[in-house]
């Protein structure tokens, strides 16, 4: 793949001073005055022309310091970073000179960018039109929200079709509308082949929208890979982080800026065990739900306790499945699926309880009953059944026909029946059925 972006040994020092006179004495002195900060540290990665490539980690782990190199705004300490094509940056009021109006400010970001008159004239219309600022575009930039100056500059870099697109939180900020045609903006770029940058902290729209994932953690790089396996390691991290103090957290830091890995057992073969028998946020029940996938991208994992293993749902999503053991992990909740009523065999593996749809499921009776088909509605294979489960779509040929019901089982608050359909069981919902007058 042909390069876009080319990192190697990036490094951000800044200085940290106790006050203005420390910061005169360091400019004054021979001496270095004050304490090194390095931002950025020994940062390494390359995305090819095409690539989408996710920034996560937490706050101040380098993100958007390496973003503002990476699109030319402040230079690297050390390090080299070769770019190939033009990079914009979308990132809140990025760029804006806040004593001019917005329309001042599209001119003048397109004159910097080298476009001539003509060009700026052409381009003015479809950013405003884009940002939606409406009467808004000729006030002072000062007097925007952040959601306002957010628009603003997404609406001038999407427009000026760069090579290379940065999205540093620009999304995070404003109406969900305008996120939305903002993200369909991104799909189309991406769809072009675009390289991208994007930095948020929203993990759905990372798994939606990146091919590769780099992970930074205090300023270093801790994983660069493929979305599913960086971010499964990112997501158990974080539920590890948010449960720590402060304490916790620095020695943490303390840890990792000197090499050690505080998680060291985190993807190790025996990792199932180790941490069920460590954690004090573990619970397991027997429970019986159905529960179908929902549409949007989501995993499947091997184990609550690896998301490392984790796998697209996506061939799995017209089908209903048996959930007979529940998982409370780091406060998610998982659910084993199966294909088998005794989830015992057809096993798919682990989901998030947030990336299905579920109900109760319950036996009501075993007692044999006739009814007859009332021509409508369609037959399953599993009560609730998906598309997939399908084997009568449609019962209008059958309509007057008597079926024996062998099972009666309440899936929420519907009611589903056995029968015995041309000597084959199917599951039918009970609106379907009429009771048979015959004794």
């Amino acid at each position: 793949m042909e390069k876009a972006i080319v990192a190697s040994n990036i490094s951000k020092k800044y200085k940290l001073y106790s006050g203005t006179k420390e910061r005169m004495m360091d400019l004054l002195l021979p001496t270095s005055i004050g304490e090194d900060f390095y931002a950025l540290s020994d940062v390494t990665f390359e995305a090819g022309k095409g690539d989408v490539v996710g920034f996560v980690g937490i706050n101040g782990s380098g993100k958007s310091t390496l973003s503002n190199i990476v699109a030319g705004i402040i230079p690297p300490t050390s390090g080299q970073l070769d770019i190939y094509g033009q990079a914009s940056l979308i990132a809140v009021s990025s760029g804006l000179k806040n004593d001019l109006s917005g329309r001042d400010n599209i001119e003048l970001k397109l004159l910097m960018l080298g476009f001539n008159k003509d060009e700026i004239k052409r381009l003015v219309v479809p950013i405003i039109e884009f940002s939606e600022l409406g009467k808004f575009i000729d006030q002072p930039v000062k007097s925007y929200s952040s959601g306002m100056k957010s628009r603003l500059g997404f609406a001038i870099s999407v427009n000026i079709d760069p090579d290379i697109l940065i999205i540093d939180e620009a999304l995070s900020v404003g109406d969900k509308a305008f996120a939305g045609k903002s993200f369909d903006k991104m799909m189309e770029f991406k769809s072009k082949g675009k390289t991208m940058i994007f930095i948020s902290h929203s993990i759905g729209q990372m798994r939606r929208f990146c091919e590769k994932i780099l992970w930074l953690e205090f300023g270093k790089v801790k994983e660069y890979g493929p979305v599913e396996e960086v971010l499964g390691h990112y997501e158990l991290f974080l539920s590890r982080w948010e449960k720590m103090d402060k304490q916790e957290r620095e020695k943490y830091k303390e840890m990792a800026l000197n090499g050690d890995d505080p998680f060291k057992n985190l993807n190790s073969e025996d990792e199932n065990e180790a941490i069920v028998i460590e954690s004090d946020d573990y619970k397991e029940e027997l429970v019986s739900i159905l529960g179908h996938i929902k549409a949007g991208y989501s995993l499947i994992y091997k184990s609550p306790f690896k998301l490392s293993s984790g796998y697209s749902s996506n061939q799995y999503k017209n089908s209903v499945y048996y959930i007979k053991k529940q998982i409370t992990f780091l406060n998610e909740i998982y659910y084993l699926l199966s294909e088998s009523p005794s989830a015992e065999k057809g096993i798919l593996g682990w989901m998030k309880k947030s990336d299905l749809s579920l109900h109760r499921h319950l036996l009501i009776d075993e007692e044999e009953k006739t009814f007859e088909l009332s021509g409508s509605g369609s037959a399953f294979t599993k009560p609730w059944g998906g598309k997939s489960d399908i084997v009568y779509g449609d019962l209008r040929s059958l309509q007057g026909q008597q079926v024996s019901v062998i099972r009666t089982e309440k899936v929420g608050k519907n009611v589903w029946r056995k029968c015995i359909v041309k000597n084959e069981e199917v599951w039918i919902h009970n609106k379907h059925l009429i009771r048979s007058r015959q004794p």
